[in-house]
Formats: structure tokens, sequence, C-alpha cells
């Protein structure tokens, strides 16, 4: 998986390799010798279409001058203004009877500046993501040459109500705090958010709700470790989402203080993510705090062999580096008036465990919602393996308790293969009521949990292993109308 490259170039009608240099069209449509112009050759328009003009040229030094239009027997109709200086880039309409347009440049300099003549305005970043999109309601802004700093670019789509923000390849040194609903963010496939502080890369609370992001790296960390040349993370979070509707696509996310991704919402969130690679940071690659409806599919979440993340301490002034990494993936409410739910894992590869403790959990910690502990968590289609390399172990889901409670429900698992086993949890055991397994494939392993027992309302169904050896620790309150069809070494229960 990588981010989309930006192919807006595929759609420039403005062919380079065709300009005549020395020429310019004059305002009666004859062609004479002017060395201080180009023009473009014939270009092929639409009557009556839109067409958007740009250059990466500085604001306020022309890169356009005239734009020539013709019928369709290529006879001249008129010229009009074609001159950029205070936009980076302009539109303009073709005329009712146009089929043709000749652009009329500054001389000398046709292959520079990135010269763009594009129908229907700038194609803009391809995206992936239903949901993630340029609002066409919304003003479209574009960083590069217009704004001194993203900070700054942020705080004009905040006058502007809400705007789509274009950054074109490069490394941005950010803190950035949307402030208004309905901001959207478009990388160009190379586009990185570095730490600029310790506060997140990028923190999204309830005044930011409806912001979107495709197509951005977010990294936590700016230097370097001298004595291991591992990074020094130096932002608390990379990303850390309060704000409700909002929405992430083509991204990744990797080396903060404490987490890669962390979000904590009160109430219904309507959050989505989707193609993404979450890496480590110095505590959890994912973390889900608190809100309800959270939706991550088509991803990866992953610890890499070696690489653990250094931070500067955030207790001290001093830089003494701390290995990092405790959990790959965490849902753990920071206080009891917090609670969590309707949260979906689809078609993610959670990959490698942390050596670090508790590095093998997925789920889940307690919340006592309702005092019933009912999760409404969903893993479908998810893989949960360990790199053949990696030090550690392969990721499980793991129930942990603050207290001696002992019903778990409203889990759902379907599909995925699982290196380890399926679910498990220490100390004391739990009985699991009002939870789904289905169609689970055991890889590597005949257990399918362990301090685990099946009770009211279960249902265990499709569940093998590779070599259709028994599945072990597989445990069923007969008391209950739990359903177990088809799990390998076990006869059925109805």
């Amino acid at each position: 998986m990588s981010i989309s490259q930006n192919r807006s170039a595929n759609d420039n009608l403005l062919n380079l390799n065709t300009v005549s240099e020395g020429k310019m069209v004059r305002s009666d449509g004859i062609v004479v010798n002017n060395r201080g112009c180009d023009i473009s050759d014939f270009i092929k328009v639409e009557p009556n279409a839109k067409y958007n003009i740009s250059s990466e040229q500085p604001r306020g030094r022309d890169t356009f001058i005239y734009i020539a239009y013709y019928d369709s027997n290529r006879d001249f109709i008129k010229r009009v203004s074609a001159r950029d200086r205070y936009s980076k880039s302009i539109t303009v309409t073709a005329p009712t009877d146009a089929h043709y347009a000749r652009l009329n440049m500054n001389g000398g300099r046709a292959y520079h500046h990135n010269r763009m003549f594009v129908k229907d305005g700038e194609v803009l970043p391809p995206q992936n993501f239903e949901g993630v999109y340029p609002d066409p309601n919304q003003d479209t802004i574009y960083y590069k040459g217009n704004y001194s700093t993203p900070e700054e670019a942020l705080e004009d789509a905040a006058k502007r109500g809400g705007a789509n923000i274009i950054f074109p390849d490069g490394r941005y040194e950010v803190a950035l705090k949307p402030r208004v609903p309905n901001i959207r963010l478009f990388g160009t496939g190379e586009t990185y958010f570095y730490a600029k502080s310790r506060s997140a890369v990028l923190e999204v609370r309830e005044k930011g709700n409806g912001f979107q992001a495709t197509g951005i790296h977010f990294r936590g960390q700016t230097i370097k470790h001298a004595d291991t040349n591992s990074p020094l993370a130096t932002s608390i979070y990379c990303m850390w989402i309060w704000g409700k509707d909002c929405k992430f696509s083509n991204f990744t996310s990797e080396g903060a203080i404490y987490d890669s991704l962390y979000i904590r919402g009160n109430g219904e969130m309507n959050f989505e993510a989707s193609d993404f690679k979450i890496g480590p940071s110095n505590r959890n690659c994912l973390t889900i705090a608190s809100g309800f409806g959270i939706t991550l599919k088509n991803g990866v979440v992953r610890f890499k062999k070696n690489t653990y993340v250094y931070s500067t301490n955030p207790s001290r002034n001093d830089r003494e580096p701390t290995y990092g990494g405790l959990y790959l993936a965490d849902i753990e409410p920071p206080t009891s008036s917090l609670q969590w739910g309707n949260v979906l894992y689809e078609n993610i590869e959670f990959i490698n465990a942390s050596n670090s403790s508790g590095g093998r959990q997925i789920i889940i910690q307690d919340n006592n919602r309702d005092n019933r502990n009912y999760f409404d968590i969903t893993i479908r289609n998810c893989l949960m393996i360990k790199e053949g390399n990696h030090d550690g172990h392969a990721p499980y889901i793991r129930l942990t308790s603050k207290s001696k409670q002992k019903a778990f429900r409203g889990i759902t698992v379907e599909g995925g293969t699982y290196n380890n086993r399926v679910i498990m949890t220490s100390k004391y055991e739990k009985l699991l009521e009002d939870c789904t397994f289905q169609n689970i494939k055991l890889d590597n392993t005949i257990s399918f949990g362990w301090l685990i027992t099946l009770g009211e309302d279960c249902i265990a169904r499709n569940i093998n292993t590779k070599t259709n050896i028994k599945v072990a620790s597989f445990k069923v309150d007969p008391s209950t109308n739990v359903i177990v069809q088809n799990v390998t070494g076990n006869k059925n229960y109805s």
C-alpha cells in the first residue's frame, strides 16, 4: 500500500514540446515576432467549458499574458487577458463558438514553473476513499507560493469558513489545530507533516468537526539520537482526534512520544479512516480512548523489527532516550466516565507485537458501560500475524479488566487469520456473552483462547486450523444456548 501519486500532469492540455518561441498573437489574431513571448500550439477546447490556467511562478510576475480563441476551422475569434499576476491560477470560460485556443506566455521560460492548462479547474490528487473529496461548495486554495506556513493556510481556510487546501510534495514542520468545521487537506503523494513542537502534529478538537485529510504522511519526530541515529520523538501525538465526522484516507503515521493515532471523542463520532499505514510510536501505534462510531478499514497497523522510537522524556528537560512501543492497538478509556463502542476493524493487517509489556494487546480494556461491559466491536477479515524476523509475538485479542468483572459482551470476530490465539485474558477467567466467532483460520497454533468461556447467546462457527488438528482451549458453558458448528475436533452444540 502506498499513498497515491498526483497525476494532474496527465490532464495538462498545454504541450510544452510544441511551443513556438519568440512569437505572440496580436489583438487582431495575427501572429508576430516578439522576443519576450512564446505561444502554444492550437489546443482543442469545448465551447462554453471552464478551464484553469496555473503555474508555480511567484505571484506578482505574469506567466500567461493572453489566450486566443478560434472556431472549428481555426479562424480567429478574439483574444482575452490571461494574466495571473495576483493569483496562483485563473479560470476562464471558452466562448460558445470556440473550438481551439492558443496561450500567449512570457517568453524563454516555457518549460519553467509547471505551467498548466486544465479543463474544469486543476485536477486534484486522486482519492481512494469515498467521502474524502474536495467540497465543490467551498474554496480550493493552494499552499505553494501563496503562504509562508501551513498554519497560515489553515488560518485563511478558517476565515473562509472552511476550504480545500492542496499541499504539494514536500516536508512541512507543523502544529496544526483546525478551529472551524469542514477543512479538507490534500497531499500529492510525498507530502510530509513533521512535528514542530511538543504538541500534536495534528490536533482536531470539537471546533474542527468535519475535518478531512488524504494523501499525507504524519511524523512525530524531527531529529536523530546521536548514538543510534534513531528518530527522537518530539511531539506528544502524531494525530490526536477529538472532533466529530472526521475522515482520513491514504495516510501514514508514526513516531510520537505517545501514540501515532489517538482517538478520544465524546458520544457519537462518525470517525472513518481507510487505506493507511500506522507505525510505531513510543507508546501505542493506535489508541481508541473513547467515542462511539469509529471505523478503520483497509489498513496496516505494524510494529517493525528493531525500530523502537526514542522519546524526549516529557517529564524532564533533558533528552534521555527511552525505548518505546507498548500496545499495537489499544482501547482503554482514561476515566470511568468515558465510554466507547460501535467500533469496526475491517480488512486490517495487525502485524507484530512489541516486546514491551502488554505488547500483544489488540483490545480491550473494560469500560463498564451500564455496568454490563457491552463492547459493540466487530473485527472483520483481519490478519493478526508475526513477521518471520520479528523478535516479538503475533498479536491477538486480549481482554483486561480493572476489576474482577467476569462477563464481557458484544464482541464479533468474522473471518481472518491468526498466528496466535484468537482471544485470551489473564488473572481472571472471563465469560463471553452475546459474542460471535466465525469463519476463522488458526495459523501456526491450535489454541482458540485462554481463560475464556463462551456463554449465553454466543456463536462459534467454522473455526479451523491449517492442519485440521483439534482446536484446543475451547470452553463452552453447557448450560447456555451456545451454538458451535464446524469447529475442528469439537462436537456441535445447539
